[in-house]
């Protein structure tokens, strides 16, 4: 799985957040907050759970972040389709 940063983004639109928010709310700089929302830098765990606090989500509900990764797919018995493998 992987993040959904456009939902991260529409999130923190939706709730009309800046970046200089999120950034203060993080306790990162508004650069470094740009930098993990467009994919440059990685989100830790503690940046994602905050960022679900700051907009009223539960830690259930930090799923809504994540993406199957269109590489692992399974068949229909639940295992791993080889066909998406690369060599």
């Amino acid at each position: 799985m992987k993040l959904n940063l456009k939902r991260i983004k529409a999130e923190r639109i939706a709730n009309g957040l800046t970046q200089a928010d999120v950034a203060e709310a993080l306790k990162i700089t508004r650069s470094s907050c740009a930098l993990r929302e467009n994919g440059h830098t990685n989100w830790t765990i503690d940046n994602l759970t905050s960022f679900c606090k700051l907009i009223g989500l539960g830690p259930d509900e930090i799923g809504i972040f994540f993406v199957d990764n269109p590489f692992e797919k399974t068949n229909k018995a639940g295992q791993e389709d080889q066909t998406w493998k690369t060599k």
